[in-house]
């Protein structure tokens, strides 16, 4: 869940069975970062966004309460998301919990911060 995960996106993630949103999806693009996070944390959702210092903030502010995900690419487009998402979750390592972990995914590969 992040403002600039396209709803494109968010349907890929549920068609790997993920129970994905996008707050464009659901009209909450007004929301402030912490209401973002407070959000997150009561759905038990893990954020992903690609904004480094949100990433680092709110990761290191609420350790242990919730997971993130940063996209590292210049390209944002969904469906180039979509392909660096399918690599993801496509490699045994990322079958671990990510639910109270910081994960950063570049082009071609990924590194998962407990």
């Amino acid at each position: 869940m992040d403002a600039n995960l396209s709803p494109i996106t968010a349907e890929f993630l549920r068609g790997l069975s993920f129970e994905s949103t996008s707050i464009l999806e659901e009209k909450l693009y007004y929301l402030t970062d912490d209401e973002v996070v407070q959000k997150a944390k009561k759905e038990g959702r893990i954020i992903i966004t690609f904004d480094q210092d949100f990433a680092d903030l709110w990761y290191f502010k609420e350790k242990g309460r919730i997971g993130v995900i940063r996209i590292r690419t210049k390209n944002q487009t969904p469906e180039h998301v979509n392909e660096i998402f399918k690599k993801f979750f496509d490699d045994p390592k990322s079958s671990i919990n990510l639910s109270k972990r910081l994960v950063v995914i570049r082009e071609t590969s990924f590194r998962i911060i407990s």
